[in-house]
Order: structure tokens, then sequence, then C-alpha cells
């Protein structure tokens, strides 16, 4: 009896056993962990991962939206998707290499070298493609690639399983049969179709011939998954399929679209669609631009100045023991070379006889650099620029100047754009910033090629009082000034710049009423409605998808770790 009982509690002791080893099985097949010494656990569970690599060069992701596109459209309910993702900004529209490069690599042409089409100078052994990459990480990687572009073949495919196809249908049936290989990794089908339509036609759907390119193409996605998911082991397989576009092409958007952001830029709107039949549906749409400033304003182009009447000792900067805040909003329009960058130092506001090579006269200007803005000054000691952050393009952007005195005792010149710090500068042995000059608003006497200039002015303010960062922060992109803001009392001018001009006259609505003349007898007046204090491109780049993150995310897919020294610039998405 006693040894009965003793085998019943031994059997008893070993169902708990394994009772306890399946479930933590079960557990540990619900977490996908980082070590790939346990990938055959991961595979087990979940599938062996591969991916499918559909780009298409050409297609705007607004015209892809708003086509018949069922297949696509079919897959949404189980993919993370955007019609806003983007390509980079560069000036050759035609070209497709450098994009190309940017999704295969996963880095920026900055650091692939891939210029326009002109692979010559790439720098791909440094940043080399995924194929190589994934290579070097998964034992024994089977990899297939079709296209209808020579570029692609020859420059960014591996070698020995590339094939170049006389047409993307021939792409699409290339793949249908590549698809029967049972051991892939991963397979890329690359068309370029909805391109020439685009580039014979118009990148839009007012064009039929580039609408029934992107119909056309949306049929052969639907050739390509339906035999996908006819391989026999399909459902034992983890399938990531990516379907994106290259870049857009130009087209001119209408002007009640127009937002005047990068998302407007018609020839980086892509498309991205993330596919797995485990996700949930997560659409990426534009985000939140900012808010709007409307009104009339005085454009200042070609000389274009206000100026007081007379010179003001209240807009000296006075010296090591004086504080001061010059903020105002700026709006710039294209300038030389029909670009957003300002070469030639036009400046925006200053008090300074003089703005030229070598800034000889003493005061102070600040002014636009390239695509940033500059603060100059000069006292009878000493001299320099402190540089502001990045500006946006054809958006209000909020500057700030603050002039403060240190806990140690320093005198120290700090730049902000739409409330983000710049650089900053210790000016303590600079001596008095003050000029005979008088305060003006746009060009200030100079050089003939420093008014090359085109931009507009508001919400003009200087303060006796240096900000703080918190404060600067808070109220940079609030349109006008009111009595509760805490450094009111500190208000030395104020000039709103919005309105009809009248008599040529801009008014100060701060406490001692100094106006400004417009020094020119004739002038424009723009009735603006532009978004104030919107997210840069860079912020902007990690708010969709973009050309960088396909890379990131196949690695993600294939359980491939990251390394630092790879440099890579995309990001992975989740669906949720």
């Amino acid at each position: 009896m006693q040894d009965n009982f003793r085998n019943i509690h031994l059997w008893l002791i070993y169902l708990l056993l394994i009772s306890t080893m399946v479930a933590c099985k079960d557990e540990f097949g619900r977490v996908i962990p980082d070590n790939q010494g346990q990938q055959d656990t991961v595979d087990l569970v979940y599938g062996k991962p591969k991916v499918l690599l559909i780009i298409a060069d050409g297609a705007r992701g607004e015209s892809v939206r708003n086509a018949n596109i069922p297949v696509m459209n079919g897959l949404l309910d189980h993919a993370i998707y955007s019609w806003v993702s983007l390509s980079a900004e560069h000036e050759d529209k035609q070209a497709t290499g450098s994009d190309l490069a940017s999704i295969i690599t996963g880095v920026t042409q900055n650091k692939h070298l891939v210029m326009g089409d002109n692979f010559s100078n790439n720098n791909l052994q440094t940043f080399p493609t995924v194929y190589t990459r994934i290579a070097a990480n998964v034992k024994a990687p089977e990899f297939k690639v079709y296209s209808s572009s020579k570029l692609f073949v020859d420059n960014l495919a591996p070698t020995a399983v590339a094939k170049l196809e006389g047409s993307d249908q021939a792409v699409a049936d290339a793949v249908k049969e590549g698809l029967k290989e049972p051991d892939l990794t991963m397979l890329t089908a690359h068309f370029t179709e909805i391109d020439q339509a685009g580039k014979a036609t118009a990148y839009d759907n007012s064009s039929a011939r580039y609408k029934m390119a992107i119909e056309n193409f949306d049929k052969q996605v639907g050739e390509i998954t339906k035999a996908l998911e006819q391989r026999s082991t399909f459902k034992k397989e983890n399938w990531l399929v990516i379907i994106t576009s290259s870049k857009g092409g130009p087209f001119e958007i209408p002007p009640a679209q127009n937002d005047n952001t990068i998302f407007s830029n018609a020839n980086v709107n892509t498309f991205t669609i993330f596919y797995s039949p485990k996700y949930n549906s997560r659409f990426i749409n534009k985000p939140y631009l900012g808010s709007r400033f409307s009104g009339d304003f005085l454009r200042f182009k070609g000389g274009i100045f206000a100026e007081m009447a007379e010179a003001d000792t209240l807009f000296d900067l006075g010296d090591r023991n004086s504080e001061f805040t010059i903020e105002l909003k700026v709006k710039k329009n294209k300038g030389p070379n029909n670009t957003y960058r300002f070469p030639n130092y036009p400046s925006f506001i200053g008090k300074r006889e003089k703005w030229e090579s070598g800034a000889p006269t003493n005061g102070w200007i600040m002014a636009f650099k390239e695509d940033y803005w500059m603060f100059n000054a000069r006292g009878p000691n000493g001299s320099g620029e402190v540089n502001g952050p990045k500006l946006n393009n054809a958006t209000w952007n909020n500057v700030t100047v603050v002039g403060s005195i240190s806990s140690g005792g320093k005198r120290v010149i700090k730049t902000y754009t739409n409330g983000l710090p710049g650089n900053e500068m210790d000016v303590s042995d600079w001596g008095v910033i003050k000029s005979p000059a008088k305060l003006r608003l746009g060009l200030v006497n100079g050089g003939s090629n420093w008014n090359e200039g085109d931009y507009y002015i508001a919400d003009v303010r200087f303060w006796k009082k240096a900000l703080p960062e918190s404060v600067v922060s808070q109220y940079n992109c609030e349109v006008g000034i009111s009595e509760d803001h805490p450094y009111f009392d500190a208000l030395a001018a104020n000039w709103p710049v919005v309105g009809t001009v009248t008599d040529g006259v801009l008014y100060d609505e701060g406490p001692f009423g100094n106006t400004l003349k417009v020094g020119n007898t004739t002038y424009e007046i723009s009735k603006l409605n532009d978004f104030l204090c919107a997210p840069s491109v860079e912020t902007i780049s990690t708010l969709v998808p973009k050309s960088t993150d396909i890379t990131a995310q196949i690695f993600s897919w294939l359980q491939i770790a990251r390394q630092e020294n790879w440099q890579l610039d995309g990001r992975v998405w989740i669906d949720k």
C-alpha cells in the first residue's frame, strides 16, 4: 500500500513538471527573443520569416490612393500603411537611382553617395545593400530579384540572382515562377512603367495613361500575392509583404491643396504598405502641421525695408551687463536659383550702418544664411555671429535671439527657432553693442548682392529682458501678445506687421509707439494663410514612413539585430 502511494506521489510530481515545462514553452513561444541562437524555436511557433519586396518607381501616394486599386486596398485590414510616406528631396526629379539606393541600403544619399542615377562615386562598400547584410547574418539565404530597370539590376541587386525583364508584366510573370522556389528568404520585384507614364504625360490621375499604369500595377500585385498564397508551404511560413514607391513625380499641386510643406512636394510623395496576415490595421496619415497664420503681409523683396524716423538708443544692445530679447516671425519664399537657400546673407532686421563682407561697422544684424539664420554683432572690442537652427521652407518660423547674463557673470547670446535652442556664444568681451543707425526691418545697407532675399516678417518684438528658455518655448508660436504674458512689462516694441500698410507706415503697439516707415514708394502686400511653426523636415520624417525605413523593417522581420556601426537611418513600424 505504501509502495502504491509512493508511486502515485512520484507520478503526480512528474505530471506537474511536464505541465510546467509545456506552459513555459508556450509562454516562450509568444515572445520573439532577441537571441539569434533561439531562432529555431521562434520559427517553429511563428513560421520561418520571409520577405516579398515590391517597388514601383514614380507612384505618387496621392494618385495611388485615388486610383482603382482593389488588390492593395484588400490588404489594408492587415497592414501598416500610408499614402503620405516620403522619399528624399533632391534636385533631379527624373532620376530614381538615389531613391532606390536609399530603399535598398537603409541610409540616406549623404551616406550611400548615389547622386541621381549616377553610381560612379557610390559608397556601397561602407553602406552595403540589404542583400549583403542578410547574407552576412542569415545562414544560406536564398534571394530572387526581378526588375524592368537595368539601372537597378546592374547596381543594387545580387548579380547571381538578378534578372532584367523587358516589361513590368514580364516582371510579374517571373515573380510568379520565382515564388515556387521553396527556400526563399527574400524576393524583390521592381516595376518602372508607372514612372514611364508619368514622364510621358503627368504624375497625376488626370492623365489617363498614368492612372491606367497604377491600376495595371495593382493587378500585377494581385497576380503576385495570389501566387504567394498558393505556395504549398505558405501557411507554415511567416511572410512580410512590402509594397512601396521609390519616389513620386513632379506635379504642380492645386493651390487649395498646397500647404507649403514637404507634403505638397509631389516628387517625394510615395506610398508604403507593410502587409502581414498577423498585422492589425494601422493607417499613418499626415501629422499635425501646426496652426495657421493668416492676413495681409508686406513682402520684403528687391531691397524693400522699413525704418524708424530717427535713431533711438532703445534698440542698442548695451554692454556686458545688459539683457535683451529680439523675436519675430519670418517666412521665406524661393530666392536665387529658385531655391529657399539664401547664400548672400540678406538681412531681415538690424541696427547697423552697413551690412557687408567683413561687417566693419558696430551694431547688430539678423540675416538669412543658406538654410539657417544668424545673429551677427560687433562692438569696439570684438565681433562674431551665432547661427540659429534650420528654418522650415515656405512656412512661418519664429526666430529668437536672447542676450542674458549667466550665473558666472558672462554675457551669452543664444538663438532659437520655433522654440528649439540653437547655438550660443560668450560675448562678454565685445564691449558696448551700439550704432548711430536707425532700426530697420528688411534690407540694411550693404553689398550689392546682399539684398537677394524674398520673405515676409511679422510679430516683431523687442524686450529689454532676457526671456527664459521656458517662456520662449511656451509663447513662440502664438500670434500677438497679451498682457498676461509673464514679461509683458519688459516689452519695448511690438510691430505686428499684419494688415494692410497704411501710407507706408508700420505701427508699434508697444509702450513707446515707435512707428516704422517703408522706405520704398512701391511695395507689395500679399494675402497669406500658411502654417506657423510646422514640424521640421527632420521631425516629419520620423512621423511617417520614409524610404530608409524599408530596410530597417526587413531586418526586424528577419530577426536580424541591427548594429550601431551600420548607421542605418530608418526606423521600424509596428501595428499599434
